[in-house]
């Protein structure tokens, strides 16, 4: 129990660490006052792909490894409700920062 724990808090972690540098470089990007054109709504499709990619790989890659190559299915389940609890109180917990702020 307490490995999932940490495991699922880790992941949440890299998934929020994850958003929080692609709403930096979205944040960086609407800075300029250029329309983005083909090409650039081209890139942005891009990076959503290639972003739901690694948030993905980060939330479901390690439980699916132990649902199909350990068959650990309760653990593999407790990991990604770790992670899920994690994310919202973490997104919680900046959202009540932003506001006191």
């Amino acid at each position: 129990m307490k490995k999932t724990y940490l495991i699922g808090l880790l992941q949440a972690i890299g998934v929020i660490g994850y958003c929080v540098l692609i709403a930096l470089l979205f944040n960086f990007l609407g800075k300029t006052n250029q329309e983005p054109g083909f090409l650039g709504i081209a890139a942005m499709l891009v990076v959503l792909v290639f972003s739901a990619a690694i948030s993905g790989s980060i939330v479901f890659g390690y439980p699916a490894y132990l649902f199909f190559k350990e068959g650990k299915i309760k653990e593999s389940l407790q990991v990604l409700l770790f992670t899920g609890v994690f994310c919202l109180i973490i997104v919680a917990i900046i959202a009540l920062a932003y506001l006191i702020i």
